[in-house]
């Protein structure tokens, strides 16, 4: 019995002895590209989920807030999102796959993903405001530190990350846990998973280099055009706007067209922002409307008659002021904070302030006309309502 068992031991360790011998570059290549391939594949579909998240928010379990927000990090271990900090303040933690929906994805050392969202997006506890002119927290710099602009962000700032650790690097200590996702339930020990981003965050910007010598690890970003995009090609979104944009101008109406803040005489109107909407009554008050009311208020702009009187036509009837939603920014617009320092041209197009100053609104159109927009396409073009 002794000589069999010896024989196939011995065989065993031959076998050993050859696959190790053939363990070529090529094999180790090979191994490698399986490797990356898996990590791709769960940092795009972690990416996925996420927009998925923000374009369906208002129509999962939230249907009093707006759409666009996205779920802050996994900071306890379960899988779940969860509060993370003060308003306006950015989060990192691991990706909250339950949240989304998602198995536990790993990277292709078998590592849980991590993410980081900006205050600007996250959803607990909300930003003062969310729209398409929100710009993100993290600014990425390349090997030589140089800054890379995102695209689809008017500051080129990201919205959000999502980070695939691989495996541990020189120092980092992990230990395996008794968690889904290892030891360090409570995401508190990111150096040890982590090289490009850390914790406390500090201020944003926050500064993300995407290629370190001493750095495995990989990354994808979303900005914010990549959420509203998406959302404008959804075929709800542009009523779901046009519901906002009419909820508002009821309340200027039924508030008795209180003044705008910050008015410029444009001809026969006082032009400026929208007035806080805790100063309104009306529909834009509702507990359905109070939350996107709020995150698109910025987006209008609101003309009121000096004389009090119906001094606009050009709407179907004449009116006693109007308020104007200026669409997305167009190339030479810059809508970045603080916003009240920003004029009325950073909003509107240069032929409504001309219509505005001789009181003829002549044809312009009553209704959000999405989707129409697309990456060379904004949906630019000024809308208004008339306030009788």
């Amino acid at each position: 019995m002794l000589l069999p068992a010896l024989v196939l031991l011995l065989a065993l360790g031959g076998l050993g002895w050859l696959l190790a011998r053939h363990d070529t570059p090529a094999d180790r290549a090979a191994r490698q590209l399986q490797a990356d391939l898996r990590t791709t594949r769960a940092l795009q579909t972690a990416r996925e989920a996420l927009l998925g998240f923000a374009a369906t928010y208002r129509n999962k379990e939230h249907p009093t807030a707006d759409f666009g927000y996205l779920p802050c990090p996994d900071l306890d271990g379960d899988g779940s999102s969860e509060t993370c900090g003060q308003q306006g303040r950015p989060a990192v933690g691991r990706l909250p796959y339950l949240t989304l929906n998602l198995p536990d994805l790993r990277d292709g050392a078998g590592e849980c993903l991590w993410y980081a969202v900006a205050g600007t997006f996250k959803n607990n506890p909300k930003p003062e405001a969310l729209n398409w002119d929100s710009t993100g927290g993290f600014r990425l710099r390349d090997g030589a530190g140089q800054v890379i602009a995102l695209p689809g962000d008017q500051a080129g700032l990201a919205a959000a990350l999502i980070i695939a650790p691989g495996s541990p690097m020189p120092g980092q200590q992990r230990s395996p846990g008794p968690g889904r996702c290892g030891g360090d339930p409570e995401a508190r020990h990111i150096e040890a998973y982590l090289e490009i981003i850390g914790s406390p965050l500090g201020n944003p910007p926050i500064d993300v280099p995407t290629t370190r010598p001493e750095s495995n690890d990989r990354l994808l970003t979303i900005a914010t055009d990549d959420i509203y995009q998406q959302l404008e090609r959804r075929g709800n979104f542009g009523s779901h706007l046009q519901k906002v944009f009419q909820s508002l101008a009821d309340c200027l109406s039924t508030s008795a067209l209180p003044e705008p803040l910050d008015g410029e005489a444009h001809g026969p109107v006082r032009l400026g922002r929208m007035p806080a909407i805790d100063r309104l009554q009306g529909p834009c008050r509702t507990p359905e409307l109070r939350d996107p009311a709020g995150n698109w208020a910025g987006m209008m702009r609101y003309a009121r008659c000096t004389s009090g009187g119906r001094c606009l036509t050009g709407l179907g009837q004449t009116c006693r002021g109007a308020l104007i939603f200026g669409g997305e920014r167009l190339g030479g617009q810059r809508r970045l904070p603080p916003l009240e320092q920003q004029g009325n041209d950073a909003y509107l197009e240069d032929t409504t302030l001309a219509a505005l100053t001789t009181g003829q609104l002549g044809a312009m159109p009553t209704r959000i006309d999405l989707p129409t927009a697309g990456p060379n396409r904004p949906a630019s073009n000024d809308v208004a309502l008339c306030l009788p």
